[in-house]
């Protein structure tokens, strides 16, 4: 007889073995881990192969009815060489193959088919009973994923075409969920990967980063795209484009798509209507399509983050949702103007700049008033943010003024009224920095002090939590560090899924690390793995850098002595370079060469590799002893040497 469990049991902690040239079951289970919804008392049947459900969801195989069933047949076969327990249906077509490739007598391998031909697979390449990957193969798809915690969710797409990154946008907007959508975005890693570098790879990293938070806000908002909705097809109105090596920012030829639309059908409360979802851009990074902007349902007003393409100008600002602006007969003439100003402003002295600057800040403003009130968020968002820029710069002096009538105008409209009082208060504070014989000390306790209310006024606002984390680091400054990690925390709890909070959630682990084990890895500046765990036996030092930050350099020469004085076997080093620029850190290492590894992500102090430990000023150095365990989460490098003299002796 066979045992049934709940249809939605997760799959866990059941394996199946091979005993004599006969499937037996272990633990009363005969499936590794994918019996999530049958357990089996002694032999397995049809009905508990075909009960057994494809790991990641939208998987089209055949679903037998229960007619069909009862005439299908289970038996162990070789299939591709490997054996295998297979379902066959009436006419001999595969329906189930569930296979152990490694011979250990555990299924590792789940396949559904469709029409005969596999259609999908679930992989347990770690062989320790668990699902960690899932493939679409042949007319199902050439999806790839990864799931690292083997939790039933897609962590890491490994291939993912074109056209299935686009299915997956629409499934996030229809199952409002940020999660699914940021998963296909790319890391920094990937993009530099692909090809880009530099200023133009920071700002593309800056791009994405817009993209997930302008997603989570989105998901919420829009009511077009519901439970029905279901991905038609892909529309590029040219094929994918390259941009060639020797491009500015550009170090090996990357492929994208500039553009893209999503067909949607099953919209409205009848189910028959249909849609488009502007995607954006597409960016192949190895084996997978990433997109790189907010989806824009369309139709909707609202504000898409930075929607310029890869092969053609930017557009003078990035137009809001619907807006219409570029086919709006009396927002042409101003929008053609917008983009020469902008022009003049690239390539203008400082006497141009500044009066370019002001012209497009009135053309702005022209905008906004012709383009209605559901636009009118969007385009007094775009003046305020062209303000704080020329008033951080230099080149409008009174636009903090402006913005503060801004400000005064928008006193109702919560989210924009902080949006727009915290750009003023950053430009204000970098204005004044740029000040000659200004009170440092002074404009610092005021920066905080806005800051502070900032908080206080706005405390659910997204810019908020930029502004607890520089109170939280201010804490830290001023050696009040319970402070510090409570306001950490805070930003962990009430900002989750930002970069914020995962820098907040690092800084918490670096206050909490003496005594506690050193664990980073990552790859070097030439592309070599390294991690502290392969340091273990000697004491060793991680030295957070860049080839910005001149007091770092000073170390540098003062670590190298002691390096030099204690012998690597004594003393190791691990530098983590938090450039931003790679080429610069690679031209400065091969004039400098340091006899120890540097890791480097692009990103720098937005990184991963600085986020995990929170570092948020240069240089940062810990010292670990011989058992990995951090001694001094801070030290100076004036107390280095005496450090190092209690863990190695003063040898």
């Amino acid at each position: 007889m066979t045992s049934r469990m709940h249809a939605g049991r997760a799959r866990g902690g059941l394996a199946t073995a091979l005993a004599g040239g006969v499937w037996v079951t272990a633990s009363v289970a005969w499936i590794a881990t994918a019996c999530h919804s049958v357990a089996c008392a002694a032999q397995a049947t049809v009905a508990d192969a075909l009960a057994v459900q494809p790991r990641q969801p939208d998987v089209d195989c055949d679903r037998p009815t229960a007619d069909e069933a009862a005439e299908a047949t289970i038996k162990q076969e070789k299939v591709d060489g490997v054996t295998a327990l297979v379902v066959r249906g009436a006419a001999g077509e595969i329906l189930r193959a569930f296979a152990d490739t490694n011979a250990n007598r555990v299924v590792d391998r789940w396949s559904f088919y469709k029409d005969g031909v596999e259609v999908y697979r679930d992989i347990d390449a770690s062989h320790d009973t668990k699902v960690d990957q899932s493939r679409w193969l042949n007319a199902g798809g050439t999806r790839w994923c990864v799931d690292t915690d083997e939790d039933g969710t897609a962590d890491v797409w490994k291939t993912i075409s074109a056209e299935e990154t686009t299915a997956e946008i629409v499934r996030a907007l229809r199952e409002r969920d940020p999660k699914v959508f940021a998963r296909l975005l790319p890391t920094a890693a990937d993009l530099e990967a692909a090809g880009f570098t530099g200023d133009r790879l920071n700002e593309l990293v800056a791009r994405v980063g817009r993209a997930e938070s302008g997603f989570r806000e989105l998901a919420t908002r829009q009511k077009q795209i519901g439970p029905g909705a279901r991905w038609q097809s892909m529309l590029t109105p040219t094929p994918p484009g390259v941009l060639p090596a020797d491009s500015p920012g550009i170090a090996a030829d990357v492929t994208a798509y500039d553009n893209v639309v999503a067909l949607v059908e099953n919209l409205g409360a009848d189910g028959r209507g249909t849609g488009q979802i502007y995607i954006g851009s597409l960016v192949r990074c190895g084996d997978a399509w990433r997109p790189v902007d907010v989806p824009q349902v369309m139709g909707e007003s609202g504000q898409v983050a930075d929607a310029a393409g890869f092969f053609a100008p930017p557009v003078a600002s990035s137009l809001p949702a619907g807006s219409g602006a570029m086919d709006d007969e009396r927002l042409k003439p101003l929008v053609a103007k917008l983009q020469e100003v902008e022009a003049r402003i690239l390539r203008g002295d400082a006497t141009e700049r500044a009066a370019a600057a002001a012209e497009q800040v009135a053309l702005l403003e022209e905008i906004r008033a012709a383009s209605g009130d559901a636009d009118a968020d969007f385009w007094t968002r775009q003046i305020v943010e062209t303000l704080a820029a020329y008033v951080q710069e230099g080149l409008l002096p009174d636009g903090t003024t402006k913005m503060e009538a801004l400000a005064e105008a928008a006193s109702d409209d919560e989210p924009l009224a902080a949006f727009i009082a915290f750009r003023i208060a950053q430009a204000r504070y970098s204005a004044a920095m740029q000040q000659p014989g200004v009170d440092g000390e002074q404009l610092q306790s005021r920066w905080f002090e806005d800051l502070a209310s900032f908080v206080e006024r706005f405390p659910k606002a997204p810019e908020a939590a930029e502004a607890m984390l520089q109170l939280g680091f201010r804490d830290e400054f001023e050696n009040r560090e319970a402070e510090a990690v409570e306001r950490y925390r805070a930003v962990v709890a009430a900002f989750p899924d930002t970069s914020q909070a995962r820098k907040a959630a690092g800084a918490v682990r670096r206050l909490e690390s003496v005594g506690k084990p050193f664990l980073l890895s990552g790859t070097t500046v030439d592309g070599r793995a390294v991690s502290t765990e392969s340091l273990r036996g000697t004491p060793f030092l991680v030295h957070y850098w860049s080839t910005d930050c001149e007091p770092c350099k000073v170390d540098l020469a003062r670590i190298r002595e002691l390096h030099d004085r204690y012998g690597r076997k004594k003393f190791a080093v691990v530098g983590v370079a938090l450039d931003g620029d790679k080429a610069r850190l690679t031209d400065y290492l091969s004039s400098k060469p340091l006899p120890w590894p540097q890791m480097h992500e692009p990103g720098g102090l937005d990184s991963r590799l600085a986020e995990e430990f929170g570092v948020l000023a240069l240089p940062t150095m810990f010292l670990m002893d011989a058992d990995g365990m951090v001694v001094d989460r801070n030290v100076a490098i004036t107390d280095l040497e005496k450090r190092l003299e209690a863990l190695v002796g003063g040898k």
